[in-house]
């Protein structure tokens, strides 16, 4: 049979109790009987160290006395020890059963590290209602964004096969429009994802960072004009260890995002050292982001209000993509407004 730790604290408490008693029984004794050995006048004649009846009761009645105060003793510290510990396990059993939304909420103050078993699981609870949630907000994100393009699809398909559309090449570039649209939706989820569980993998290699910059500023340049842009690069000669690949897909995401939401005017890719690593800021001249959106900026699936509102094509990855990669190169992704324009900064730890 398994006692509870109160029982265990109440048999503790009177172990100690008996124990104390008889620890003093047999130092008194023994303490007497050399004494009366070693100095035998000190005492009346006749005297013996062993006890009596009347230090016999007197003993015995010490003892109960011990076991009431130490079980007195033990209830109170399990009233405040276990009844912490039953509110997380009630809290752990409703999790179990579905209610995540439970919470360990103990009657009475606990103690030291009591207390601390149940912030730790309280917090461990937020965060597995959290993820849970997260979870149902993604399926019902991902159905929501790939379902567009796959009814443009059907639709068109439909259309060639009942006659309705020529298949022409204006048609065929459209078609390719939307799985492209596809295609990269379906590679953020995956860099996104990966990243979340630390499994994005990194091809790094040393590159000449100004030359590889260049080269795909200028392979941007035509998309960015028709926006009516323009992108340079202004940087020092730097050699940095990165994927350059990973590095193009996030600078991609930060220039299609000033793209949508930015006034038309010339976008700066500045590069410098900053630390022991390297700072990329994309600078655009733009309405800025509120402050109160800042937070969550590089999140996943988070659009701000004026983005919902203008622009619903979006799907709220591609900042999420920026801040995967920028952490996988042990850096960060960060937001700044500074003298009237938007910096957006990758870190990277090269």
């Amino acid at each position: 049979m398994k006692f509870d730790i109160s029982r265990h604290l109440t048999l503790a408490m009177a172990t100690v109790a008996i124990a104390t008693v008889l620890f003093s029984f047999i130092v008194f004794y023994i303490v007497y009987t050399i004494a009366v050995w070693c100095a035998p006048k000190l005492f009346p004649p006749g005297f013996s160290a062993l006890p009596n009846g009347w230090d016999l009761v007197i003993m015995g009645v010490v003892t109960c006395m011990g076991i009431g105060l130490g079980a007195w003793i033990a209830a109170g510290m399990a009233r405040h020890i276990v009844e912490p510990m039953h509110a997380v396990a009630r809290a752990a059993r409703a999790i179990a059963d579905g209610d995540l939304s439970a919470r360990a909420a103990p009657e009475f103050e606990a103690p030291g590290e009591t207390a601390m078993l149940v912030e730790d699981f309280n917090a461990m609870a937020g965060r597995l209602e959290k993820a849970a949630h997260d979870a149902i907000s993604w399926n019902a994100q991902i159905a929501h964004e790939l379902r567009t393009p796959l009814t443009i699809l059907k639709g068109r398909l439909q259309g060639v096969s009942d006659g309705v559309f020529a298949m022409d090449d204006m048609l065929l570039r459209g078609l390719l429009t939307q799985v492209d649209g596809l295609a990269r939706l379906v590679e953020d989820l995956r860099c996104v994802s990966l990243a979340d569980i630390g499994r994005l993998e990194l091809q790094v290699a040393e590159v000449d960072l100004r030359a590889g910059l260049e080269e795909w500023a200028a392979m941007m340049a035509p998309t960015v004009e028709r926006a009516g842009f323009s992108l340079s690069v202004e940087s020092a000669a730097i050699r940095a260890r990165v994927d350059m690949a990973r590095l193009r897909q996030a600078l991609l995401a930060l220039v299609d995002n000033a793209l949508h939401y930015a006034i038309p005017c010339a976008l700066r890719l500045v590069v410098r050292h900053e630390g022991r690593g390297v700072a990329i800021h994309l600078i655009d001249r733009g309405p800025g982001v509120p402050q109160d959106q800042r937070a969550n900026l590089f999140s996943v699936f988070t659009r701000g209000t004026a983005a919902r509102e203008n622009h619903r094509t979006g799907s709220g990855l591609g900042l999420a993509v920026v801040q995967a990669i920028a952490q996988a190169h042990g850096g960060a992704a960060q937001y700044r407004w500074q003298d009237g324009h938007s910096h957006f900064i990758i870190t990277l730890n090269a």
